[in-house]
């Protein structure tokens, strides 16, 4: 399937382009980061693309097309936060109610489509209320979760979704870092892992030295790959062969720790800190996790 109107040098963009590709879209994702409007509108070309028949998708001009990108498709509900006390907050009895509408059948599609804007704003107890879906989902669903960061979400939420991080994602390209070239380093930091040796660890976390760009680039890559080790560990999902033996090889407090360095490191290489000390905490944070 050829996927059109995702912005190709923007790397979440492109992960996403290629998971509607694959016609092996996840049940339900993660976009945090950039602006809430981008945001919403990287949800409608999903939701579009998801829907669309034709050999590009999304076409644009096929009904469904429309009424998706059109925001009026009855299949693909978006869901803003109530106002509470002036306060933005998803209450539990506004995500039950999204819960049960999630179970009923679509109208006109194969598949219902449910766009949770700006979820950020649901608390402890409204997200362990949409966890319940998110557990045991109806075949159809689809879940789309739009917020600022993934870093206000419960463990158990994150590892039930996949995350697509766009903010400083259209910078990479220009920096001279290629999709690749992440996914690559990325890996040889889950296969030192699974080493005993701390030197491979260091050996592998070498290619970021004086290159920032490259290590922004595959941290989010490497949250995807522990991420997915932990839905193969935790619900039996799918997984590549090195997803698999991650899962194997460490407890799930391990890869849950493991994703949490990653924000602590993307949140440090945001904030400018420098270079060979993030290097350096990356070796010591991951190796503490795998311990």
């Amino acid at each position: 399937m050829e996927v059109a109107g995702f912005e190709k040098r923007d790397y979440a963009e492109k992960l996403i382009a290629d998971a509607v590709s694959s016609g092996r879209f996840p049940h339900a994702v993660l976009i945090e980061g950039g602006s809430p409007e981008r945001r919403t509108d990287i949800a409608r070309r999903i939701s579009a693309s998801l829907l669309c028949g034709g050999e590009t998708v999304p076409c644009g001009s096929c009904p469904a097309c429309k009424k998706a990108l059109g925001g009026y498709h009855p299949d693909v509900l978006f869901h803003t936060p109530e106002v509470i006390s002036k306060k933005p907050v998803y209450s539990v009895d506004q995500i039950r109610e999204i819960r049960d509408d999630t179970y009923i059948i679509p109208m006109e599609a194969e598949i219902k489509i449910t766009v949770l804007s700006e979820s950020q704003y649901m608390n402890r107890a409204a997200q362990n209320a949409f966890l319940k879906v998110l557990e045991e989902p109806p075949e159809f669903a689809v879940f789309i979760l739009l917020a600022q960061t993934k870093s206000v979400f419960l463990p158990t939420i994150l590892s039930r979704v996949t995350v697509y991080t766009l903010s400083g994602d259209a910078e990479r390209e220009e920096d001279g870092v290629t999709a690749q070239e992440a996914e690559s380093a990325a890996q040889d930091i889950a296969r030192a892992l699974l080493s005993d040796s701390a030197f491979e660890l260091v050996k592998a976390a070498g290619v970021f030295d004086k290159n920032a760009p490259l290590l922004e680039a595959a941290l989010p890559e490497m949250a995807g790959i522990f991420m997915n080790a932990l839905k193969v560990r935790y619900s039996g999902g799918e997984g590549g062969e090195l997803e698999k033996k991650l899962s194997s090889a460490l407890s799930r407090r391990a890869l849950l720790a493991l994703i949490e360095s990653v924000d602590t490191l993307t949140g440090e290489i945001k904030m400018n800190a420098n270079l060979n000390l993030t290097v350096t905490r990356l070796c010591t944070l991951f190796k503490s996790a795998a311990d």
